[in-house]
């Protein structure tokens, strides 16, 4: 009798226990049907498109955006997509926002640096940073080596604070380190030091006519002697003509 008491209740957990387990599971479906829960939508890619594009693409797969701020990319098409949150790829339910940023319509205006007596690596940062591209960098016999004593933007000297162009291209005049009394004569032209060590750069500015100004390390230097010239100031050109005596600054890594 107690067996069968013992067998009796058994099988009525049992039966208790798969109803809840069935009650779970259609209540999941149900919830998953009603609220769209396992519906995944991958995000499409939006970048390069306009934003009547993105509009309609978004709509027809149930998705929405919203732009979230403006950019400027001058190799990129005006009012396009620039960068897009969540990413190409992504699942998302459906009804999400996705974040855009646009490429302007119009190029951002900025005020121009004084660099006035900056010395030509801090000028060339501060215009970088600012969207500014440093064009032909020419030098004048003065003492301060490396301080810019002028800009200009198309041939026309910018004031400082006054509105230019993200973009703009800003030629410099630095002074080479000699005297304005015109202590180095005759001209020279400007060797090509890309890829030589400081050793064969001197040599060859010496065989120009031309020193060595200031040396700038990229990354870690260990052996200054076994570095290589990556950049230098001003570039190679096969036109460009200065003064001799004047200096060349450089920059190496190892």
């Amino acid at each position: 009798m107690k067996q069968e008491t013992l067998k009796k209740l058994g099988i009525s957990v049992a039966a208790a226990l798969l109803l809840i387990l069935l009650l779970v599971f259609g209540l999941s479906r149900f919830l998953a049907m009603y609220t769209h829960h396992e519906e995944k939508i991958p995000v499409p890619v939006l970048y390069g498109l306009g934003v009547p594009e993105v509009e309609n693409l978004l709509d027809e797969i149930g998705l929405r955006y919203e732009v979230r701020d403006s950019l400027f990319d001058e190799t990129k098409p005006r009012n396009s997509v620039l960068k897009q949150d969540p990413d190409t790829g992504e699942f998302v339910k459906e009804g999400r926002v996705i974040y855009l940023s646009i490429n302007s319509s119009e190029i951002p205006k900025i005020l121009m640096p004084d660099l006035d007596h900056k010395n030509i690596h801090q000028a060339i940062m501060i215009l970088e940073s600012l969207g500014l591209k440093v064009g032909r960098i020419d030098t004048v016999p003065y003492i301060a080596e490396d301080a810019v004593m002028d800009w200009r933007i198309n041939g026309k000297f910018v004031r400082p604070n006054t509105e230019v162009a993200q973009g703009s291209v800003v030629d410099l005049t630095i002074a080479d380190g000699g005297n304005e009394d015109g202590v180095y004569e005759g001209k020279s032209e400007v060797p090509d030091l890309v890829g030589t060590t400081l050793g064969e750069a001197r040599s060859l500015l010496e065989a120009y006519g031309l020193r060595l100004g200031t040396v700038v390390g990229k990354g870690e230097i260990s052996d200054s002697t076994e570095a290589t010239i990556q950049a230098q100031i001003p570039s190679y050109s096969p036109d460009l003509v200065i003064r001799k005596g004047s200096r060349i600054s450089v920059t190496i890594k190892q």
